[in-house]
């Protein structure tokens, strides 16, 4: 639930004047609507940050995944380190791999994950029973051929792409964030319910492509791709990275960006099924 009352006892709980730091408040809004995700918010922001960094997205599959043992070891640091904060700690399986079944264990949820990238699989969650779950589940789009993979962005070394789109994604992930906490709850702005299936870098793409596109064609034509080249300089680094960029997500070169075009760009399509329609 929504827990808005602050603590009242203490009457300079945000001053910092006696030299000791402000009390933390609890989490006060839910970062999704709908009943897809019910984990506590907790979690979902400890998804979004890291697997924003871990493994949100093929193209860092060339990268060493982070195995769920060293996950483990860094959040039972963290734990220590900052007790108060109910850090979810994942329970691992042998071979680096997850459990099917993680909790957390201060809140009582407990949901279904993918055992070798630890994602939780949607609307699995329940709170003080344990969820049935597949004890194989795997991601899927390993090996699809993706064809950014090898494409080269000018001015942007590959080790530099990949820094570049990852914090081109994170910014992303925290604006969207941002608006769908802020969106009057009435009809507030373009959010269409999210699909269950879509991992949150998918949503995320999906939110922003429908942002670009003011005139619906499902694409993103030479003036609406103007905010999109000023978003990218100001937001993503390294910034030489930024000038080619729109270039870069144009594979057919028709001068406009389609959601699928976007989705490879940003290395978050799981499908290999929407570049056929490219020359």
């Amino acid at each position: 639930g929504s827990v808005t009352d602050k603590p009242s006892s203490q009457g300079n709980s945000g001053r910092k004047d006696d030299g000791s730091k402000p009390t933390p408040t609890m989490e006060t809004q839910p970062i999704f609507d709908g009943e897809e995700i019910t984990a506590p918010t907790l979690w979902i922001k400890h998804l979004v940050i890291k697997d924003s960094k871990l493994n949100s997205s093929s193209i860092r599959n060339s990268e060493k995944v982070h195995s769920c043992d060293q996950e483990r070891q860094s959040a039972l640091e963290e734990a220590r380190q900052n007790p108060r904060e109910g850090i979810v700690i994942p329970e691992c399986a042998p071979g680096g791999l997850y459990k099917p079944v993680q909790c957390h264990q201060s809140t009582g949820y407990c949901w279904c994950v993918l055992v070798d990238t630890g994602r939780p699989l949607p609307g699995t969650s329940t709170r003080y029973e344990t969820p049935v779950c597949e004890s194989d589940a795997r991601s899927k789009s390993t090996e699809i051929d993706d064809p950014f993979k090898d494409r080269e962005l000018p001015g942007c070394p590959e080790g530099k792409k990949v820094e570049f789109i990852t914090s081109l994604l994170d910014a992303l992930t925290t604006d969207m964030v941002q608006a769908i906490n802020s969106a009057a709850p009435t009809g507030g702005g373009r959010f269409s319910e999210p699909d269950p299936s879509h991992t949150l870098e998918e949503r995320v793409v999906h939110w922003y492509f429908s942002q670009l596109d003011n005139n619906s064609s499902n694409d993103i034509n030479k003036r609406e791709l103007k905010p999109f080249k000023r978003y990218v300089k100001k937001k993503a680094k390294p910034k030489k990275c930024a000038r080619r960029f729109t270039d870069y997500c144009d594979l057919n070169k028709d001068k406009s960006i389609s959601l699928q075009e976007l989705k490879g760009c940003l290395g978050v399509s799981k499908e290999g099924g929407g570049y056929l329609s490219f020359p």
